[in-house]
């Protein structure tokens, strides 16, 4: 009950913010014209569609590496089905990990033998592509130091950006820089005496197998990066659409900041947050408010999109892995 009612809260505030911009901005009449133009340039939306499906398989591959660290195979196509299991979930379950735990949750009927670490690849999978959002946010900021100071907004834009880093590594850096579970007395009769204990020890312990494996995780920040430089080539297309022309520089500097604060889980699916980062950020670059908002909803409805192909993988799924699994239990 109480997270039904944290998830309509956050609903309420993501709606609420959505209102107050579109009650602010100063030539609603020109939305119209933005539909308008978006529809002329339908090639480049479709192109933009195309390179976000590009970004899911990244981060298909990314979440197969840190399956194969703890010993676990999952061939392509399941786990493509999967991860788009996950963000349907994300998009149309209440609460901002739904989809994680939906994915979680089907990872671990896959590999029965290691339910517990599977599941744990689906958490780390989502830590380690938010920690480098924020850190490649963070890097663009510092290269261009001069522009985030010249403007209100940038500057706001900026010290969040380095809280939510600095949060990041000091989290980690306090709950790995020693094994809790072996150097304090209360985690380790925790893990011997109780059930849930015993199922914290064993996802903190694929945390450390993640660890171990430098060479992956390099790799998995790579797939990361590669997914966040498709990511802004698909706003650039979005933008286009819209006529939106920005310097490629800016681009690069605008874009993978707002797609930072709209994945802080404020709000379900960064509603409200994406359109308030791109009135502000984009506004310092002179792109009229109702440009940046529509931009934003472009955006968000690429999300969903793929989220209802997800939807129709998940029927699929479920018809022939529930079939299968009927099949094996009328054959024993």
């Amino acid at each position: 009950m109480k997270k039904m009612l944290l998830s309509l809260i956050q609903l309420a505030i993501g709606i609420g913010l959505i209102v107050l911009i579109c009650v602010n901005m100063k030539d609603k009449g020109d939305l119209l014209e933005a539909v308008r133009v978006a529809a002329s340039h339908w090639l480049l939306i479709i192109t933009g569609l195309m390179l976000f499906m590009i970004c899911l398989v990244f981060v298909t591959y990314r979440w197969m590496l840190l399956l194969r660290a703890q010993g676990l195979r999952l061939s392509f196509p399941r786990a493509f089905a999967l991860y788009f299991i996950g963000h349907f979930f994300n998009s149309f379950l209440f609460g901002t990990t739904g989809g994680d735990m939906v994915k979680a949750v089907y990872a671990a009927r896959e590999m029965p033998a290691k339910r517990t670490e599977a599941v744990s690849t689906v958490f780390i999978d989502r830590i380690i592509g938010l920690l480098i959002l924020v850190a490649l946010s963070s890097v663009i900021m510092a290269t261009r130091f001069r522009f985030f100071m010249s403007y209100q907004e940038t500057k706001i834009a900026f010290l969040l950006n380095i809280g939510l880093l600095a949060g990041f590594v000091v989290g980690l850096f306090a709950a790995f820089r020693q094994n809790l579970f072996e150097r304090w007395p209360l985690f380790r009769r925790l893990k011997e005496n109780t059930a849930v204990g015993n199922i914290i020890a064993k996802v903190y312990n694929a945390c450390h197998v993640c660890l171990l494996h430098p060479a992956i995780l390099l790799k998995a920040a790579v797939f990361s990066i590669l997914n966040q430089f498709t990511l802004v080539l698909s706003c650039i297309c979005f933008g286009l659409a819209l006529e939106i022309k920005l310097p490629f520089l800016d681009s690069i500097t605008i874009y993978p900041i707002i797609n930072a604060f709209a994945a802080v889980p404020l709000t379900p699916g960064g509603l409200g947050t994406r359109e308030l980062a791109a009135k502000h950020l984009l506004g310092v670059l002179n792109v009229p408010d109702t440009r940046a908002v529509f931009l934003a909803w472009l955006i968000y409805g690429n999300i969903l999109f793929w989220s209802l192909v997800g939807g129709v993988i998940y029927l699929v799924y479920v018809l022939v892995v529930g079939k299968a699994d009927t099949n094996q239990t009328s054959n024993l």
